[in-house]
């Protein structure tokens, strides 16, 4: 990029604070940061597509043409705060002077003094910044941009909430940038998040926009799935027999409506809220049997905790927990009901006479990690796990089965006698992991919001995780600066499979929402008219420079060659038109992913380009997942190519009335009430939920006098 030496104004498109050789100039982060300047937005970017690039590029805006105003970047932990003040320093033509940090380790009567004085540029933790203002140390009418990231945590009583309250409250021409990864997967946490924040419009983007693929390095994501041994499977047994004694128990007094078969923990939770709020409204002689209700809901919930452990990480991690069950069976009574089961004992015996089996995953593990280190022996490598007793068992699993230094990396938090690392220490193994004296980072949901964490080249799901947002931020720690891979772990018929698609199916919903929303948000009514624009002058301006070049922060950020998006977006579509040719070629059994993807693989095409295509054809409607490891084709073929191949009379329209332990009741074209029985049924099993409607040939047929419906092929969705 050719360094632009000359000064020119913001309103030419560019603005001299601006280092630009430094910055990979991108047309997409340029139209999102001139709409932010003019109202209260909410970016949502994914992790790695330069959030902090556009936040400088807006503050720049008003650093150079409000000279007379100030600027208030926040973040919600001390380490991003310093994080960003760096980025910034790097990004623009900053004098150290005149950016201050500002956390919890100075001294309140210090900060009062900062605040009060003439620094233009600042950075601090939300909560710094809230308990500041409560002790009137800040004139927020001075402010002309306030900062908001990672905005999803903008809900209920977090400090973003009171600051930005204020803020709206006492400044004539106010302007929130809120920036995440992703606000959520529910319209309602979304609309908290943008009331909070005063938000009035959403830029959205994601890796799939037009404006953002050539900018973007692919990210190959693989999924693994083992098999759990049969140790396991007995353990889980037991624990599934304890959990449906309470489930029975609760649906034989009316507390739970759904079979326990299909029961869930999102299920027991409402179970626990609707008598929570009956205890509320009774008499004191009536509460007895709500309180048993609730004592048999915690246990049933704490018993799935316990097969969640066994299936996702492992018998020596439930051991841990059931330890603690015992330990603390005093002070919570679901817990003692539990340790006096009468099967808790043989429970206990199976769990301690399988501690040497480890889980499957782990050779898994051990496995991608020396693939990806004889493929590049200078790899630095992620594990991302959901809990602390988990990432200690791979760390001692890691470095003694390994020659490598692996290091846990968590919050800050005491946690059940496990001591966390301090903000130094965190310092200190990030520091570690960017020279190479460690290779492998085996880190909980610290390391996924925010952080500056190195270039890695290979990420690993220890499991999948439910939220959309976690997954995102997962996943964005590869593929910065070069190509990345993604590695996914999975349990076949577990927790994990469940939060395989519940993951997947809250990034598109929260995809839809931000769009929708985005309609309906109103462009505020401000306190004064809007500041008249007061640039730094040339002498100024030189004056600006001189000073921050004495103190050059910066390396140049790397930018992506355009044409490897362009060929990613090339290889998409070659790939998409094999698969819907293979899929409608094959019909209702569906093309195994594995195999396509071996074979578009030896034609040039990436295993990256090839899930994308997959993705794509679903999205659009094309195909539909059979199973974790199948697509089959939903095209619905036209009436005449109907007609050639059989008569109108053996198409009907399916609509899922009630879904039934092993049947189903569907009316077929209107008219007849059938059942449908699993040996009748070999298509996708998601079809089969209630109010599902879809088109197939079949046979209508009696079995002792009830009327049953044989699916044949399906043709399609309506």
């Amino acid at each position: 990029m050719v360094m632009k030496t000359s000064i020119q104004h913001d309103s030419e498109g560019t603005n001299p604070l601006i280092r630009y050789e430094r910055i990979d100039t991108r047309l997409y982060q340029e139209n999102i940061a001139a709409k932010a300047r003019l109202r209260n937005t909410l970016v949502v970017l994914p992790t790695a597509l330069g959030k902090t690039v556009i936040t400088a590029l807006v503050a720049a805006h008003f650093l150079f043409n409000q000279k007379q105003t100030r600027i208030l970047m926040m973040a919600p932990t001390r380490p991003l705060v310093l994080q960003h003040h760096k980025s910034f320093l790097e990004i623009l033509k900053i004098p150290d002077d005149e950016a201050i940090v500002l956390t919890g380790k100075i001294a309140n009567r210090n900060r009062e003094a900062i605040w009060r004085g003439k620094n233009r540029l600042f950075f601090a933790t939300p909560q710094v910044v809230k308990n500041d203002l409560i002790q009137e140390h800040i004139d927020l009418r001075q402010f002309s941009l306030l900062v908001f990231d990672e905005c999803h945590r903008a809900t209920k009583d977090y400090a973003y909430t009171y600051v930005a309250k204020k803020y709206m409250e006492r400044a004539p021409w106010p302007i929130i940038l809120g920036t995440t990864a992703s606000p959520g997967a529910e319209r309602k946490r979304v609309e908290e998040t943008c009331r909070a924040l005063f938000i009035e419009q959403i830029e959205y983007r994601s890796e799939e926009d037009v404006d953002v693929v050539p900018y973007i390095n692919p990210v190959q994501t693989e999924w693994k799935f083992v098999e759990l041994p049969e140790e396991y499977l007995k353990i889980k047994h037991d624990l599934r027999e304890l959990i449906n004694e309470r489930l029975s128990w609760l649906r034989r007094l009316g507390y739970l409506q759904k079979n326990i078969d299909y029961t869930t923990r999102r299920d027991l939770l409402e179970v626990g809220e609707s008598l929570r709020s009956k205890i509320s409204r009774s008499s004191e002689t009536n509460k007895g049997p709500i309180f048993s209700a609730i004592v048999a809901q915690s246990a049933a919930l704490t018993l799935f905790h316990a097969l969640e452990l066994l299936e996702t990480q492992g018998i020596n991690i439930l051991a841990h927990f059931m330890d603690k069950i015992e330990s603390t069976n005093n002070s919570k009574k679901s817990y003692r009901t539990i340790v006096k089961h009468h099967k808790f004992q043989t429970l206990k015996k199976n769990i301690d006479e399988s501690k040497n089996i480890h889980h499957p995953k782990i050779n898994l593990l051990l496995n991608e990690i020396k693939q990806q280190f004889i493929r590049k022996p200078a790899s630095r490598i992620i594990v991302f796990t959901q809990y602390r007793d988990t990432a200690k068992d791979l760390v001692r699993i890691l470095n003694e089965s390994l020659e490598v230094r692996a290091e846990r990396f968590v919050g800050q938090a005491t946690k059940d006698k496990d001591i966390g690392l301090s903000q130094d220490e965190q310092t200190e193994i990030l520091r570690d992991f960017d020279s190479g004296e460690i290779n492998i980072l085996v880190a909980t949901c610290v390391a996924e919001e925010g952080l500056d964490i190195p270039s890695v080249e290979l990420v690993i799901f220890y499991e999948p995780v439910p939220s959309e947002i976690r997954h995102i931020q997962r996943k964005g720690r590869t593929g910065r600066k070069a190509a990345g891979r993604a590695i996914i772990l999975a349990a076949k018929d577990t927790f994990d499979i469940a939060y395989v698609y519940a993951s997947k199916k809250r990034v598109e919903k929260m995809r839809k929402i931000t769009r929708l929303l985005n309609k309906d948000l109103k462009p505020l009514i401000r306190l004064g008219p809007k500041p008249e624009e007061m640039p730094l002058t040339n002498d100024e301006l030189k004056a600006f420079e001189m000073k921050a070049e004495e103190c050059d922060h910066g390396n140049t950020i790397e930018s992506i060659p355009k044409n490897e998006g362009k060929r990613f977006l090339a290889e998409v579509d070659k790939a998409s038109r094999t698969i819907l040719s293979e899929t409608m070629k094959i019909g209702h059994k569906g093309v195994n992913i594995e195999s396509i993807t071996n074979c578009l693989t030896l034609d040039g095409i990436s295993p990256n380009a090839v899930m994308a295509a997959i993705d794509k054809l679903e999205d659009s409607g094309y195909i539909m997942r059979l199973g974790w490891d199948r697509v089959v084709s939903i095209k619905v073929a036209s009436k005449q190519d109907h007609s050639k191949s059989r008569n109108e009379k053996d198409l009907f329209k399916i609509i899922v009335e009630t879904v039934y332990p092993g049947r189903v009741i569907a009316w077929i074209n209107d008219r007849w009430r059938a059942r449908i029985l699993p040996e009748d049924f070999e298509g996708p099993p998601n079809l089969l939920k209630k109010d599902s409607t879809f088109m197939a040939s079949g046979i209508l047929y009696r079995d002792n006098g009830i009327l049953c419906f044989r699916v044949t092929e399906i043709l399609g969705l309506t």
